[in-house]
């Protein structure tokens, strides 16, 4: 099972929020007042998010100093490698479970066709399915 720093991790992951910063983050370095303005959250928020991520190594963050001394924040190559790891575990699991739901209703709608259910009980377990697999597909297909 997952121990504490991995359960703290994921869940500083899971958040909106720290995501989007992390979409325009994996596309270029900014300054906070970008993220304000890409997100629609406040500064304070942004600083708030931006030091969690730092905490956990997933964000770097340098000094620029023309035409004014700024901070500039990016993905650490570490966090690419973690995000991509996620990312590829659990398509992948996604897409072993969508198939073995679809595997199932499969056969259930064998049971069907031979006679072995009534078409109202067929009908609530295949719109479980359906539902079932639906929840498994993405919203978002930003990534």
């Amino acid at each position: 099972m997952l121990n504490s720093v991995q359960r703290s991790l994921l869940s500083i992951l899971q958040d909106e929020t720290r995501c989007k910063i992390l979409r325009i983050l994996a596309d270029y370095s900014v300054h906070p007042e970008v993220l304000v303005q890409e997100t629609g959250v406040s500064r304070t928020a942004i600083e708030k998010h931006l030091k969690q991520l730092l905490n956990y190594g997933i964000l770097e963050r340098r000094a620029q100093t023309y035409p004014r001394l700024r901070y500039v924040y990016s993905l650490t190559s570490e966090a690419e490698v973690l995000i991509e790891l996620i990312s590829s575990a659990t398509d992948q699991f996604v897409e072993s479970v969508r198939e073995k739901w679809e595997e199932d209703l499969s056969q259930i709608e064998q049971g069907y066709v031979f006679g072995a259910l009534q078409k109202e009980e067929f009908e609530k377990i295949k719109g479980d399915f359906v539902d079932r697999i639906q929840n498994m597909t993405p919203k978002d297909e930003e990534d």
